[in-house]
């Protein structure tokens, strides 16, 4: 079980939450460990129940190991017909006949009973399984975290993207609002036109309408990451972390795969359930073998003490074909559990490559953006110049914000592209809980 956030961290962050008073300020990892948490998802939650109840069978299978030991008393009183039980031939005693009936009288019976299995290879193999069933749903909780840690992950990186978007709408607002005034005065010094008040207050318009829709975005990818977190709907977050770009970092593919291989807990699930399936076809293939058992009991029987000690072995002379169509069953989920072992590993390996390619194709496109922007900014402190000078009408001027805008809005995207990407790699070497910003 992995937890690679404090646990110190974690519970000041509940501590926090409890307060309410003001908002959440949450980082990524934060997120990550409030999701893989026994708190978090609902499919993180349900894994752990599964983990217990396969403990506990886990338990009773090795309660099966050691003797079984009762105690009983009983006082009766009995009649008896003795004729009904046979009792009714001559005796050849002169003047004795035995009697039809006897009774009543009492019985009074204090035992203690052992029984101890000595040989059972079939329950020792089904005892085997039960344990690599418990690893399989171990392994399969930490694939359940895992998942959670993913999600939780790639929302928190949606809610900044939506958070970036609307401080790019925010400022285009703000620059259109300017440009309606500085449109105003304009016509009012009789230096512009009816038409460059009405192309300002169109671009105001659609600024504000794609600010509103931003707005909509953010306050929706909070909604799903509050889901995913467990935490109140009307919980209020603040999003400590930014979305950033890190170019030059080379990615060994051949270390991933490896990593990939050696990390996912999808593997050690299908491990765990082959070993389950061989354990169980062992214990079908044992049933030809005898079980012995030791048994033995000791009391009072009114005053006499009694007792029986014995030993009995068992073992099936003819099933009518049973044990081997178990067998033949066993056999095929064995096979079924390699099968699929082999694709897992198969699929594990395409995944890497596939978030690898990604990765480069991310990186490229943010550094594209990256100089696209730095362009944008020139052309915009450019037109500004001009406009500022009198040598640039208002149009040329939006025309640059516009672009500008937009240039910010590819680079929020790239950004967004490029931190996704790393995270697909992350889940697909089974290192998503550990993921970061960079």
């Amino acid at each position: 079980m992995k937890h690679n956030f404090p646990v110190v961290v974690l519970l000041l962050l509940l501590v926090q939450l409890a307060c309410a008073q003001q908002p959440l300020r949450l980082g990524l990892q934060q997120a990550i460990a409030l999701a893989s948490s026994p708190r978090g998802s609902a499919q993180v939650q349900l894994a752990d129940a599964a983990v217990a109840a396969a403990r506990a069978r886990m338990a009773q299978a090795r309660a099966n190991r050691y003797p079984l030991l009762t105690a009983s008393v009983s006082e009766s009183n009995l009649t008896r017909n003795l004729s009904a039980e046979g009792f009714n031939f001559p005796t050849g005693v002169p003047n004795f006949t035995i009697p039809a009936e006897v009774g009543p009288f009492n019985v009074f019976d204090g035992r203690v009973e052992m029984t101890q299995t000595v040989f059972d290879l079939s329950a020792m193999r089904r005892s085997r399984a039960i344990g690599a069933a418990f690893d399989a749903a171990t392994a399969d909780a930490e694939t359940n975290r895992e998942a959670a840690a993913g999600q939780a992950a790639h929302d928190y990186l949606v809610a900044l993207a939506a958070d970036e978007r609307v401080q790019t709408a925010q400022a285009g607002v703000d620059q259109a609002e300017a440009m309606v005034t500085s449109a105003q005065h304009d016509v009012d010094t009789g230096k512009a036109a009816d038409t460059e008040m009405t192309s300002a207050q169109l671009d105001l318009a659609a600024r504000r309408r794609r600010l509103s829709g931003a707005q909509n975005d953010a306050a929706l990818a909070r909604l799903q990451l509050l889901d995913d977190l467990g935490l109140d709907f009307n919980t209020a977050l603040e999003l400590t972390d930014k979305l950033t770009f890190r170019s030059g970092d080379d990615v060994d593919l051949a270390a991933e795969i490896a990593l990939a291989l050696r990390t996912r807990a999808e593997l050690k699930t299908a491990a765990g359930r082959r070993e389950q399936a061989n354990d169980e076809a062992g214990a079908v293939h044992a049933g030809l073998l005898p079980t012995v058992t030791a048994y033995g009991d000791v009391g009072p029987l009114n005053s006499v003490i009694t007792h029986t000690v014995g030993i009995s072995a068992r073992i099936t002379v003819f099933d009518g074909g049973r044990r081997r169509a178990q067998e033949m069953e066993s056999d095929a989920a064995v096979r079924q559990y390699e099968i699929q072992q082999r694709d897992l590993k198969r699929q594990i390996d395409l995944e890497v490559r596939r978030a690898y390619a990604d990765l480069e194709s991310a990186a490229s496109q943010a550094q594209e953006c990256d100089a696209a922007r730095a362009f944008s900014e020139d052309e915009l402190a450019s037109a500004q110049r001009r406009y500022a000078n009198g040598v640039a009408g208002n149009a040329e001027l939006v025309d640059a914000e516009t672009r500008e805008s937009r240039a910010h809005e590819d680079q929020v995207q790239a950004y967004f592209n490029w931190n996704q990407a790393r995270l697909e790699m992350a889940q697909a070497t089974g290192t998503a809980e550990s993921f970061e910003m960079k």
